[in-house]
């Protein structure tokens, strides 16, 4: 049944992107509510194949590649919400429902069964810990990227006095600026949990807490940069386009260092082509 309303999820999260693009390039005014309807209705479906997943199957759902990207998409879709309220624009809906479509597109190409019995490492307290911190970072340095991105666009149809509907629909430069200020050192710090938690993971398993495998490598290289993208935001001041450039690079680092390295350069964090099992150590 989880997978039937992740199915669901998915389309109504397809349907979504294509509302908002059509209110994007038609300036067809109905399109905007449809889409944050069916995107709501996505996210409620989502929200049902994670908690019938977690129910019925005995474990966390979080032991596979199928069901971290779809934990991921799910956390953007929620930061998105809750950013919603605050930020009240369509065009995050536009850039926020295509970005949860390409995780649970992605990770529906990975094998939906997790091979019996898990082993012992995967069965850890350290696992929901570990994996959510991770992923919640990661999720608002999704939403941090998608303001630079508007901030990008915000700043050039200013430049080029083209002040029409786009410049009215974007929100303002010092909105934009803070959703990179709050969501900067706030992601960093769940980023270092994560870090943190999967060193403790490691070492209650294998009785090192650092082995430089290939996705520990990159998520400390993603820590650095992260960490002077923080010291450059707040002790030196950097805001404007700047921090929008950094949050886009910084999103694009996280992309790879999540789904790339685990992809393809193996390690601990290898996924299994055949089955789409994630070995221990996620």
């Amino acid at each position: 049944m989880d997978l039937v309303f992740f199915k669901i999820a998915l389309v109504l999260y397809l349907g979504a992107s294509i509302a908002y693009l059509i209110f994007l390039l038609l300036s067809s005014e109905g399109r905007a509510p449809l889409g944050f309807w069916l995107a709501i209705a996505g996210f409620a479906a989502h929200s049902l194949s994670i908690l019938h997943r977690a129910i019925f199957s005995g474990y966390w759902p979080l032991a596979g590649p199928f069901d971290v990207l779809s934990v991921f998409a799910w956390m953007v879709m929620g930061i998105f919400f809750l950013l919603l309220y605050k930020v009240p624009s369509p065009i995050l809906g536009s850039m926020a429902a295509p970005i949860a479509s390409v995780l649970m597109l992605y990770g529906a190409t990975w094998s939906y069964q997790i091979r019996e019995p898990l082993v012992p490492v995967l069965k850890s307290f350290w696992l929901p810990i570990h994996v959510i911190l991770a992923i919640a970072g990661n999720s608002i340095f999704a939403l941090t990227a998608i303001g630079g991105c508007m901030y990008m666009l915000q700043e050039k149809l200013i430049k080029s006095k083209r002040i029409g509907r786009f410049h009215r629909l974007l929100p303002s430069l010092e909105t934009l600026d803070k959703i990179n200020r709050h969501g900067l050192p706030f992601g960093f710090f769940l980023l270092t949990l994560g870090i943190i938690t999967g060193a403790l993971w490691a070492g209650s398993v294998w009785g090192s807490y650092w082995s430089w495998d290939p996705k520990e490598t990159w998520s400390l290289i993603t820590w650095f940069a992260y960490a002077a993208m923080v010291h450059q935001r707040v002790v030196l001041g950097w805001r404007g386009k700047k921090a929008a450039m950094l949050a886009i690079f910084g999103f694009g680092l996280v992309m790879f260092t999540f789904v790339g390295v685990s992809a393809l350069l193996g390690g601990h964090h290898a996924f299994e082509p055949q089955t789409g099992m994630m070995k221990p150590g996620m």
